[in-house]
């Protein structure tokens, strides 16, 4: 219900007693794995994949990554570029290339998989929905819980706000949305009919797991009343959804403004499903 209010290399500590190692995967694509030793060491951690926010950087992951480690799991990070939003069908194949080594790279598809998309890391997460092969759609079904922060939904004019927040200076904001906007009419077939099918797949077929949403009602590239008819929307079709708006907040800031909060609602929600899946047997 809604609520109201390869090779491995070394990088630097976050703020754990021990570095995580990291296994890159591709320049975009980095598995995290927590330093700390697993209770139960016959079963594999969990897996969150996280999907940040464009523009964003590893040191911007890191409170999240912490957030996961805390709860036992290892993060695999998957960076998405601009090009990918712009035009689609690299985005499309990019989320078929990360498919692909979800259900390939045996370290990743034997994990209990959960995940957390920012803002347009939920057009990623959309556009694996898209793109998707039955094979594929089977390791999307065994999702065992999924968060998404400020996703970037309600009207082409958002999505276009939104590219002009991360490519241009504050002054040059509004022409850089006429561009945009013109850019997405003049390429129609290209773009904004790419990300209707993405719209489209989000609403209608989306993973069944338990869901939990994070936004606020002062985002202006997320539309809070669409993310409260998405909920109810879900919770019709018979999906556990949770939501938690702000009447005041920052896009894909939500933790660093109300970080007690989010970290409490975040910890009970994964914690709570963690609870349900039955542990192996020693």
């Amino acid at each position: 219900m809604k609520a109201s209010s390869g090779s491995v290399l070394q990088e630097q500590a976050l703020t754990t007693s021990l570095p995580p190692c990291v296994k890159k995967y591709s320049n975009s694509v980095s598995l995290y794995i927590n330093p700390t030793k697993s209770e139960n060491c016959q079963s594999p951690r969990p897996l969150l994949l996280f999907l940040p926010w464009l523009g964003s950087n590893s040191r911007s992951h890191e409170k999240y990554i912490q957030l996961y480690f805390k709860l036992g799991f290892d993060v695999l990070v998957v960076e998405s570029s601009m090009l990918h939003f712009l035009w689609p069908k690299t985005g499309l194949e990019f989320a078929g290339r990360l498919l692909h080594l979800l259900v390939k790279e045996k370290d990743l598809s034997s994990r209990k998989l959960y995940i957390h998309a920012m803002s347009i890391g939920g057009y990623t997460f959309a556009q694996m929905l898209v793109g998707s092969s039955m094979e594929q759609r089977k390791i999307l079904e065994k999702i065992h819980g999924q968060v998404f922060d400020s996703l970037v939904i309600g009207s082409i004019e958002r999505m276009a706000r939104g590219v002009a927040r991360m490519v241009s200076f504050p002054l040059l904001e509004s022409l850089m949305v006429r561009v945009t906007l013109l850019y997405f009419s003049l390429l129609k077939a290209h773009t904004a009919d790419y990300y209707e099918k993405g719209i489209q797949a989000f609403w209608e077929s989306p993973v069944t797991c338990p869901a939990l949403f994070f936004y606020c009602m002062n985002d202006p590239m997320s539309d809070h009343t669409t993310v409260d008819k998405l909920l109810e929307y879900w919770e019709k079709k018979g999906i556990e959804v949770q939501g938690k708006n702000w009447e005041k907040s920052v896009h894909a800031g939500h933790l660093r403004r109300h970080t007690r909060e989010y970290t409490e609602i975040l910890n009970n929600f994964i914690s709570g499903l963690q609870a349900r899946v039955p542990k192996s047997k020693l």
